[in-house]
């Protein structure tokens, strides 16, 4: 049976006017944009997202370098975050758009999510004001009071998923409002698939489904079920099956979130039971401790970060008298979300600003504080005095955001691992001198804001004017329509859609016009060149090695191709898992792109290896102040080579006779080259030496690519073992495994080459002479087909 109701929904006019909150909040939050991720569990969600664009995996192997910390080694050996898949669907698109456009930074684009959202809970807010019949501008005030007084302006710099579950549950609530109100199944639809997104993103939303299924229940029919005699089980069957269709429409996203749940799981860890999640991430806290830190606790207190919020308790009064089965289920769902976090090992939310696990509950407090703000701000119900209270709230819930705006909470974090060890020591929650509220006054300075249009320069560079300029203009605009919009004379059934549709394609053009600027302001040049070289030389089968976990966003902001990345810190030994790791690399990929830091190759763990064991083919570096090296392998285990033995002595420049064994100084034993190569392809050599006896000066190989007629296309000149092993060091009878690697120009003509191979003083430029070979000074190789 369907459902039959008098249709009662939102009007033309309320819908722009939410669109204009919406517009006007994303201005705001693109003034106080970073651009950059400032957590472990963000960077943990975006390299998923990442590697889903780049290449269709789910790993998170860019972020190897922080071990265990955000993800497991799943089935396939490879890192996999133990986070949601929320949050990684919906970055997706704008990752995937960024990467189609190299003008914005994947990066970038990505830290638009939260702003998004939160700036459609806004809008969201507003319309359920609107549908519980409150005056606009109480429900604009609400909207307003959650989007900028709370903490949720903070977390839109932020990369965590709390706000999409903020977003999503809220979402979840409207749609069963709005349903109730106008029994469009569309909205039911709606509200199962954002509490589906706010599962995916936290699985702990799945304690929040009976309260929803309780709110679908409550807004469908009361009748049968005020008049339906017997036991509850008896009541709550025969009104399902009386309005089994909206249960369904709801029902059709949440149970294929559990699907998609158990898939996630298997998918990374290769179990459906398996989340990735360790014994010690646990509920283990002491409760009450943990619930009077969140509430009350001067360092994550809800109260103090969120002082607004406290007219949510005078505020519940209304919702007591006129809508108390959405003050019973608000209560519920929040309630829910303390008593549980309380008792989560780090009830605290870890490194971060205000009790971020209770950023998912801002909305439905807000909502509570609209009838309380309007009853002290707008109708002044205790005259002067409770309007004063009201301002003063505000100035301070907004003076708090911004102190969070304007300076990276970590500061505030690091400064407490150092002052009172250890990490997150419950002495740092409890006492007043350890709140970041106090504490991060001593962060706030020139050189700490973090703000993107902030240069933190002397005057008069301190501001870059252009973003800073483009960011107003946004937000004014925006305030000059809601202005114009709560004032117009227009009647409720009145839409401006052009004007709706002018002010959107603004904001979005204002949007991209920033996040193009960013990309090159906040970019590192030498990276962003080192990033374009692999871009433009990479092929099927690389991969790269980035040894800079400093530069991992930099470098994921500029990089626009499809390899897959692999993050290790750079250093010169090795433990057993790296050198597992460098190994599978070697094994699984036919060239190895190498992006390092700032530690010499000779000292490195990673790339002596990998010079001593395979082909250097690219060592290149770019021009700037510190001169950022890129590097590119050829990794021996890929490679198809033709070995022969050969036995050609060099000897001493300066001796009479004819050189041979007797006179020698190196025997070249051995080779194996490539038979054949495309244009763009490489050239590999291998050369076996054996010192015959000591030399003293330290010779250099020459390895020249001859074309038919004997002309140089291309040349490898160096100590041998890449510098490593000059022949000075060479003891008699000892070998030693030479590689080189050329690498063809993309225009090389098709035909047959050699390799001529010799031994000279870089000094005098002198060769040495050989036993056998042209002119006697060199050997050729070959021949190369070049196809």
């Amino acid at each position: 049976m369907s459902v039959q109701r008098a249709s009662r929904d939102i009007s033309p006019k309320d819908r722009s006017t939410a669109f204009l909150i919406f517009g006007f909040l994303l201005a705001c939050y693109m003034l106080t944009y970073t651009g950059r991720i400032d957590s472990s569990d963000g960077l943990s969600m975006f390299a998923t997202t990442e590697s889903f664009v780049r290449h269709g995996g789910f790993d998170s192997n860019q972020l190897l370098w922080m071990g265990n910390q955000q993800g497991n080694i799943g089935a396939d050996g490879s890192l996999y975050s133990r986070k949601g898949l929320g949050m990684v669907l919906l970055g997706i698109p704008l990752v995937w758009l960024a990467k189609q456009w190299p003008s914005v930074g994947l990066v970038q684009s990505a830290m638009l999510l939260n702003p998004l959202l939160t700036a459609w809970t806004g809008a969201l807010l507003f319309r359920a004001g609107r549908r519980l019949g409150w005056r606009r501008h109480t429900a604009m005030a609400t909207a307003l009071l959650f989007g900028l007084f709370t903490m949720a302006w903070p977390y839109t710099q932020t990369y965590f998923s709390d706000p999409i579950c903020s977003w999503g549950l809220f979402a979840a609530a409207y749609g069963l409002l709005s349903y109730g109100q106008s029994g469009r199944k569309h909205y039911l639809l709606g509200a199962g698939l954002a509490w589906a997104i706010a599962y995916l993103a936290r699985a702990i939303n799945l304690l929040t489904l009976p309260i929803y299924l309780a709110g679908l229940f409550l807004v469908l029919e009361t009748s049968p079920w005020q008049r339906t005699a017997g036991s509850w089980p008896t009541r709550l069957r025969l009104l399902f099956w009386r309005y089994w269709r909206p249960v369904v429409v709801f029902m059709i996203p949440v149970a294929a979130a559990g699907l998609i749940s158990l898939w996630w799981n298997w998918i990374r860890f290769g179990s459906i039971w398996d989340t990735g999640y360790v014994e010690t991430e646990a509920f283990t806290a002491e409760w009450l401790f943990g619930l009077f830190g969140l509430t009350a606790g001067p360092a994550r207190g809800l109260l103090w970060y969120n002082p607004i919020l406290l007219l949510s308790i005078p505020g519940a009064i209304w919702f007591w008298r006129q809508q108390r089965r959405i003050l019973f289920l608000t209560l519920l769902l929040v309630g829910l979300y303390f008593a549980v976090y309380a008792k989560w090992y780090m009830w605290h939310g870890g490194f971060s600003w205000g009790p971020r696990f209770m950023v998912p509950i801002l909305p439905f407090l807000s909502l509570l504080t609209g009838p309380a703000w309007n009853s002290l701000v707008h109708v002044r119900g205790l005259g002067r005095v409770g309007w004063a209270a009201g301002i003063v709230l505000a100035v301070l819930s907004l003076a708090v955001q911004w102190l969070g705006l304007l300076v990276p909470y970590g500061l505030v974090q690091d400064w407490l691992v150092a002052a009172a060890p250890p990490l997150f020591a419950p002495e740092t929650f409890t006492a007043l001198r350890f709140s970041p509220l106090l504490l991060q006054f001593q962060f706030l300075s020139l050189e700490q804001i973090q703000l993107a249009w902030w240069r933190g320069t002397p005057w008069p560079d301190t501001i870059d004017w252009l973003p800073l300029s483009m960011a107003l203009a946004g937000l004014l605009v925006g305030l000059l329509f809601l202005r114009q919009q709560m004032r117009s004379p227009r009647r409720d059934d009145r839409e401006e859609r052009v004007r709706n549709w002018l002010y959107g394609a603004a904001l979005a053009v204002l949007t991209i016009a920033l996040l193009t600027y960013y990309q090159v302001a906040l970019s590192d040049p030498e990276l962003s060149n080192v990033a374009k070289q692999v871009h433009m030389a990479e092929q099927p089968g690389d991969a790269i090695l980035l040894l800079w976990p400093e530069q991992s966003q930099a470098f994921a902001d500029s990089y626009g191709g499809d390899l897959p990345v692999y993050g290790f810190s750079d250093h010169e030994q090795l433990d057993v898992e790296e050198q597992a790791w460098l190994q599978r690399l070697e094994n699984q990929y036919r060239r190895l792109w190498v992006v390092p830091s700032y530690l010499p190759p000779e000292q490195s763990g990673w790339e002596l290896p990998l010079r001593t064991g395979h082909f250097l083919l690219v060592d290149n570096r770019v021009s700037g102040p510190s001169n950022q090296r890129i590097a590119l392998y050829a990794l021996q285990p890929a490679q198809d080579m033709t070995e022969a033995g050969l036995g050609t002595v060099f000897g001493d420049p300066a001796a009479q006779e004819p050189i041979s064994e007797a006179v020698g100084w190196i025997r070249l034993n051995g080779y194996a080259i490539t038979p054949a190569a495309r244009p763009g392809g490489e050239i590999l050599l291998t050369l076996l030496w054996e010192s015959i006896q000591p030399v003293e000066k330290n010779y250099q190989v020459f390895v020249h690519l001859l074309d038919n007629k004997g002309d140089k296309i291309a040349q490898r000149d160096g100590q041998p073992v890449q510098w490593l092993r000059p022949t000075s060091t060479w003891q008699p009878g000892e070998e030693i495994v030479d590689r080189y690697g050329i690498l063809l120009p993309g225009t090389l003509a098709r035909g047959r080459y050699t390799i001529a191979v010799g031994l000279y003083d870089p000094v005098t430029g002198q060769r040495l002479p050989v036993s056998a070979g042209p002119s006697s000074y060199a050997i050729e190789l070959g021949p190369i087909d070049i196809q």
